[in-house]
């Protein structure tokens, strides 16, 4: 099983501002993320993708972390694990963008991608407004960050993955337009993802 991103953020902190503790942080960590882990196990193997890589190890490391640390502090050192990762998504996305026009196949890759990797078998449910002439939109009704954040009381936790899709994906190129408006980790209703090839 892959050690995410996450988890050795989590074990750097740690190491770098609590070495004394380390290793009972470290330890409290992984009891913590075996519950979790013991408490989803019934989970398909597509939801299973989003609840390792990000959501299970980021509440484990958010609950640990209060332990030493104030609420506050805690959810932003995790928000910035994510942010990190994000901005290095966006470097790789940029030097795509590079390719001429290839800007304008990402609302067509959203169109095919989403559904397979956001889907109703990861616990996603969605409803697509538009995907034709360079545009697509669609409303994200259900989603397992936020579900399993609420679940596990810490709803707040869940905008660090709402943010890190607005670092990736905002302004990759100035003729491609990333908006939401609303997204369930910030209270809304929904996400109300839109892409948009952007004309003269």
């Amino acid at each position: 099983m892959k050690t995410s991103y996450i988890t050795v953020g989590f074990q750097k902190t740690v190491a770098r501002c609590f070495p004394a503790q380390a290793d009972a942080l470290k330890t409290a960590f992984s009891r913590r993320l075996t519950q979790l882990r013991q408490e989803n196990a019934d989970a398909t193997e597509e939801k299973q993708r989003h609840l390792e890589n990000q959501i299970l190890p980021g509440i484990a490391a958010y609950e640990t972390l209060q332990k030493v640390m104030p609420k506050e502090q805690a959810l932003k050192t995790v928000h910035g694990y994510v942010e990190q990762r994000a901005w290095k998504m966006k470097k790789l996305l940029l030097k795509l963008m590079r390719i001429p026009r290839l800007y304008r196949c990402v609302p067509k890759t959203f169109t095919k991608q989403v559904p397979r990797l956001f889907g109703e078998m990861a616990g996603f449910e969605s409803k697509e407004i538009q995907a034709a002439d360079g545009v697509w939109r669609m409303d994200m009704t259900k989603c397992p960050y936020h579900d399993t954040c609420v679940r596990y009381g810490c709803p707040e936790l869940c905008s660090s993955f709402c943010d890190s899709d607005d670092i990736a994906y905002g302004d990759l190129h100035p003729r491609l337009l990333w908006q939401r408006t609303k997204t369930l980790g910030r209270g809304g209703d929904c996400c109300d993802f839109c892409l948009k090839v952007m004309e003269k």
